[in-house]
C-alpha cells in the first residue's frame, strides 16, 4: 500500500483500516522462539586439536617398521655384495722376458699371477704358449698346436690375496728382425659364481741377430759347360748348440750336380731334395763346417746364376723355418771353345716313343786366337734310344760307349778353328717304340746328351786357360696313353636283349667297353669321350657303377671322367676299364650293312712329368662287333 492509500484509510469516515498488517507470530505475547542450533565444535575437549585413532596409529607404525626393515635389508645386501662381489680385473696376470733376443739364445720368461679379489678362485690353470720353432726341454710337456707349442700347469685354488709365478726357459729361434710372440692365459672359476673366467697377456721378443752364419766360396766368373767346385761354409757364433738343423741349397737353372763332401742326407733318393739337403744333428758352440760341391753349369755368356743357401729347422712335414741364408751370384763367362745343343724336332724338349730326333751342335772359338786341332764329342745316355738309329755326317758313333766323335780327320774345319770362327754339325736318333717298363720305378724316362769341345794344343796366348766347353741337353719322354674300345652282344657283365642280326624297327642292345693303358709317367685330368649316332640310344647301365660316366642326349656325347692314371696302369697293374649299354634300332636304309654303333673314341690327359698334353684314339665300333665271336659279319648286318 502506497502513502496516499494509507492516508485515505486513516482519514475516512469511521476511521477503520482494512488489511492492516499484523505483527509476526513470533512477536506475539506468550510465544517462545526455538533456540538456535549450536555449532559443532572443531576440536574436542575444548583444546582446538584433532587426535588420530588407535588403529590409524598402529597402521602408521607398521608401515614405518616395514620401511626400516627394507632399508636395513637392502643396505645389508649392498654391503655384502661390496665385500663378496667378483671382478675379473682384480686377478692380475703378467709376463716378463727379454724384448731383444739373439736367435738361439735361451731366455727365461716369468709369468706372475695374483688373486687381488675378495673371492677365492678354483680350478686355476696356467697355459703358456710360444712359437713352435723355438725349443724347450722335452720334459716340459709342451704340446704342438698348429704353429704354437703349449705348456699347461694346474695351479689348484688361489685364495684372496694369494700370488705366485711360473718360469719357462725357452731357446728362441727365428729369422733376423722377426717378432716372436709369447702368451700366458689363466683359466679359473670364482668360488661364488658358477662361471668360468679367463685372463690373457702377451709378450713380444724381437730377434736382433742370428748366430748361424752362411757364406759361399764361389768365383765371380764361371765358364759354361765346365766342371766347377764350390763350397758353403757355416758357423755358429753363439755359445749355444743348435740341434736337428737342416741346410738347403737351391741350385740355379743349368747346374748339374755331380757329388758333394759330405754327401747330401738324401742322396740317391727319388725325392725332390735328393742332392741339395744336409741334415746336421748338432752344430756346437763356435763350431764351423764346410760342404764342398762339384758339378757343371750351363748358361749364356753374361748370364747371372744365383746360388741360394738356407739353414733352419723342419719338424715332420711342417714348413721349413729359416734361421739364416746366403746368396752368391757368379756370372757366366764364355770358355775359349764353346758348344751348344739344339733339339730341332721337339717342343720344349719333350719327345714321344718312335719319334726321330734331330740334334744340331753349334761350336765356336770365342777368342781372338786360332785354336786347333779341335775335337767334339757327344755322349748319348738313355735306355730309350734305339742305338741302331744313330746317324751323323762326318763323325763316328761308337755304339759300345754311346759316344759320337768329330775331329779334324773326319771334319777338316776342326783342324784349325780360326779366331771367332763358328760352325755346326747334326746327328739324328730314334726313340724306341716300346719303353723298358718292368717295375714301378721305371718311369719318367729322359734322354741325356752331353756335348764337349776341346783341344790338346793350348795356344801360348791362352796358356793356363782351360779351353774346353760343354753343353748338356735333357729331353723328357712323354708317357704313352692307349685307348681300346670293344663291343659285345653276349656279355655277362651287362646282359643284352633283342634280335641278332638286328631287325628293322626292333631294338638290339650291346655292351661297350672302354679300356685305358698308361706306360711311363703319371697322367692327370684324363677323360674319354665319344658320340652315339641318332639311331643309337643310351640305356643307362654302367659297370662299375661308381665310375663317373655321363651321357648328353642333346648331342649324343658320352664322357668318362677318369682323373689320375698312375704310370704302369695296364702294364704293371690292371687296365682302367668301364662298361656301358647302348640300344640300336635300325631303319630300312641300313638293311644289308653293318651300322656304326659308337663313333671313334678319344682319350686326353696331361703328363705330370713332361707337362705335355697327350691323347689316344680308337676307331669306330660297328654292329658286327668284331671282338664278339658270336656276332661277326654274318650277324652284324641289318635285316628286314
Amino acid at each position: 500500500m502506497d502513502l496516499n492509500e494509507l492516508k485515505k484509510q486513516l482519514y475516512k469516515k469511521d476511521g477503520q483500516m482494512t488489511d492492516r498488517p499484523t505483527a509476526p507470530a513470533e512477536f506475539e505475547p506468550g510465544h517462545e522462539s526455538a533456540p538456535e542450533a549450536a555449532p559443532t565444535p572443531q576440536w574436542k575437549n575444548g583444546q582446538g586439536k584433532k587426535y588420530l585413532s588407535v588403529s590409524t596409529k598402529r597402521m602408521i607404525w607398521l608401515v614405518l617398521g616395514v620401511v626400516a626393515l627394507a632399508v636395513l635389508v637392502i643396505g645389508g645386501w649392498f654391503l655384502w655384495r661390496a665385500f663378496n662381489s667378483f671382478n675379473a680385473n682384480e686377478v692380475a696376470l703378467d709376463i716378463f722376458g727379454q724384448e731383444r733376443a739373439v736367435s738361439g739364445e735361451e731366455i727365461n720368461y716369468v709369468v706372475r699371477y695374483k688373486n687381488n679379489s675378495r673371492v677365492a678362485i678354483g680350478d686355476v690353470t696356467l697355459i703358456f704358449s710360444f712359437p713352435a720353432a723355438s725349443m724347450m726341454a722335452e720334459e716340459s710337456g709342451a704340446v704342438l698346436r698348429g704353429e704354437e707349442a703349449v705348456i699347461t700347469k694346474n695351479l689348484g685354488n688361489l685364495i684372496s690375496g694369494q700370488a705366485g709365478q711360473a718360469e719357462f726357459k725357452i731357446r728362441v729361434l727365428g729369422d733376423k728382425d722377426s717378432q716372436q710372440k709369447f702368451k700366458a692365459k689363466l683359466d679359473y672359476r670364482p668360488s661364488n659364481i658358477n662361471s668360468n673366467f679367463s685372463n690373457e697377456k702377451e709378450f713380444m721378443s724381437t730377434i736382433i741377430s742370428v748366430p748361424l752364419v752362411l757364406s759361399f766360396i764361389l768365383p765371380e766368373k764361371i765358364v759354361s759347360g765346365q766342371t766347377m767346385n764350390f763350397s758353403l761354409r757355416y758357423l755358429n757364433t753363439s755359445d749355444a748348440a743348435f740341434t736337428d738343423a737342416k741346410l738347403k741349397i737351391e741350385y740355379p737353372i743349368g747346374f748339374i750336380f755331380d757329388s758333394a763332401l759330405p754327401s747330401p742326407s738324401s742322396a740317391g733318393s727319388s725325392s725332390a731334395e735328393g742332392n741339395n739337403v744336409w741334415s746336421l744333428a748338432e752344430i756346437g758352440s763356435r763350431e764351423e763346417g764346410n760342404i764342398v760341391i762339384k758339378g757343371t753349369i750351363a748358361g749364356n755368356e753374361g748370364e747371372t746364376k744365383v746360388f741360394k743357401a738356407q739353414i733352419g729347422t723342419q719338424k715332420n712335414n711342417e714348413e721349413f723355418l729359416v734361421y739364416s741364408q746366403a746368396l752368391a751370384s757368379p756370372q757366366v763367362a764364355a770358355s775359349p771353345l764353346g758348344v751348344e745343343q739344339i733339339l730341332l724336332s721337339a717342343i720344349n724338349n719333350n719327345v714321344s716313343t718312335g719319334q726321330d730326333l734331330v740334334y744340331r751342335l753349334k761350336y765356336r772359338n770365342t777368342t781372338d786366337t786360332p785354336i786347333g786341332p779341335v775335337f767334339i764329342t757327344v755322349k748319348i745316355d738313355s735306355r730309350v734310344v734305339d742305338l741302331t738309329s744313330v746317324k751323323t755326317a762326318n763323325g763316328f758313333f761308337d755304339s759300345s760307349s754311346g759316344i759320337i766323335t768329330w775331329n779334324g780327320a773326319s771334319l777338316p774345319a776342326l783342324e784349325s778353328l780360326a779366331a771367332r770362327a763358328e760352325g755346326q754339325i747334326e746327328f739324328t736318333l730314334r726313340v724306341r717304340e716300346r719303353l723298358p717298363v718292368s717295375n714301378f720305378s721305371d718311369k719318367n724316362f729322359i734322354i741325356t746328351t752331353v756335348a764337349k769341345i776341346d783341344s790338346f794344343n793350348v795356344p801360348l796366348a791362352l796358356s793356363g786357360t782351360q779351353l774346353s766347353g760343354q753343353s748338356q741337353l735333357i729331353a723328357k719322354v712323354n708317357s704313352d696313353l692307349f685307348l681300346n674300345m670293344k663291343g659285345y652282344y653276349n656279355d655277362r657283365t651287362i646282359p643284352n636283349t633283342g634280335p641278332l642280326p638286328p631287325v628293322v624297327g626292333q631294338k638290339t642292345t650291346y655292351t661297350i667297353y672302354w679300356s685305358l693303358l698308361n706306360t711311363s709317367n703319371d697322367v692327370s685330368g684324363v677323360f674319354v669321350e665319344a658320340y652315339l649316332p641318332s639311331y643309337v640310344s643310351w640305356e643307362g647301365k654302367v659297370f662299375p657303377g661308381e665310375e663317373d660316366i655321363k651321357y648328353d642326349p642333346a648331342n649324343g656325347k658320352i664322357t668318362w671322367q677318369v682323373g689320375r692314371l698312375s704310370a704302369g696302369v695296364g702294364v704293371l697293374s690292371l687296365v682302367r676299364q668301364v662298361a656301358f649299354q647302348v640300344g640300336f634300332t635300325p631303319s630300312l636304309s641300313q638293311v644289308g650293312s653293318a651300322a656304326i654303333i659308337v663313333q671313334p673314341a678319344k682319350a686326353f690327359g696331361s703328363d705330370n712329368f713332361t707337362g705335355a698334353q697327350i691323347s689316344a684314339t680308337d676307331k669306330e665300333l660297328k654292329s658286327d662287333m668284331p671282338d664278339d665271336p658270336a656276332v661277326g659279319e654274318a650277324k652284324g648286318k641289318i635285316i628286314q
